[in-house]
């Protein structure tokens, strides 16, 4: 009896040792959510610096689109 409650101890023991705490899933997803703030932050500048070019070009292609005939 001692002997298999040696073994089982020894077999914690070792678990124990061998665990490691660093826990590392968490870093990817980390990683993930700062490329994804740096991309929104990159896309509103981008958007405000390009802001009245988008604008135009959509008037544009109002415009366009409004004088196209109605019946084919």
């Amino acid at each position: 009896m001692t002997e298999r409650l040696s073994l089982i101890f020894d077999e914690a023991v070792r678990r124990i040792v061998t665990l490691n705490f660093k826990r590392e899933e968490g870093q990817g997803v980390t990683e993930y959510g700062v490329v994804l703030a740096f991309v929104a932050v990159a896309l509103a500048v981008v958007l405000a610096v390009l802001k009245t070019q988008i604008s135009n070009f959509i008037t544009r292609v109002g415009n366009d689109l409004s004088a196209l005939p109605t019946t084919l």
